[in-house]
């Protein structure tokens, strides 16, 4: 076995940002295209970051899809809408699918810290 492929070879992070779970109070909705039609697609949100946002949907969308995503919560009234694109779709074993989807524009810090589980502190 080649030493450069094995098992204990690390993994490059090519994250743009540090993803974080979100607060139990925040909504997350996606719906397909860029004009926020159809039904909403989340089953749950796994996390988000500064440059997008990883999801369960309900129904599968395909690597390069538009979407539109809502987030609701947070100390908002109104829900920020973000646009952005499928880059990874994957089957998960109960039949739902796993995307992380790429925002056009970047979330605000501030409002990416009033969504977000603050970090644990280790002792």
């Amino acid at each position: 076995m080649d030493p450069g492929t094995g098992p204990t070879r690390s993994r490059v992070n090519r994250r743009a940002s540090q993803r974080a779970p979100l607060r139990g109070t925040v909504k997350v909705e996606c719906r397909k295209g860029s004009l926020g039609l159809g039904p909403n697609l989340v089953r749950s949100p796994l996390d988000i970051s500064e440059t997008g946002v990883r999801l369960l949907l309900t129904a599968e969308l395909k690597k390069g899809q538009e979407v539109e995503v809502l987030l609701t919560g947070g100390g908002y009234m109104r829900p920020l809408k973000r646009h952005g694109t499928v880059i990874w779709s994957l089957l998960a074993a109960n039949g739902e699918h796993v995307v992380g989807i790429r925002f056009d524009g970047y979330l605000p810090y501030v409002e990416l810290q009033s969504m977000t589980k603050p970090p644990r502190v280790l002792r």
